[in-house]
C-alpha cells in the first residue's frame, strides 16, 4: 500500500470521500467461448479478456 500511495496522482480518500464514489456493479465472471472471461456492468457494457474456463463455467483470467 505504501508503494501505491507514492505513485503520482494517487491519494488516500477519507471515509466521506469513499462514500461519495458512484461506481458500477459488475456481475460475477462468466465464460464466453472457451477462452474468454467476461463481466457485465450495470450499465449494460461488457468487458472480456483471455482466460480459462472450467467445466462448471467458472472463469480465471490468464
Amino acid at each position: 500500500m505504501k508503494k501505491i500511495l507514492k505513485l503520482s496522482g494517487v491519494q488516500k480518500l477519507s471515509k466521506e470521500q469513499q462514500q461519495n464514489i458512484k461506481g458500477a456493479f459488475a456481475s460475477a465472471p462468466y465464460c464466453r467461448d472457451n477462452r474468454f472471461c467476461c463481466v457485465r456492468f450495470s450499465d449494460g457494457t461488457e468487458w472480456c479478456d483471455y482466460g480459462y474456463c472450467d467445466r462448471w463455467g467458472r472463469c480465471t483470467w490468464a
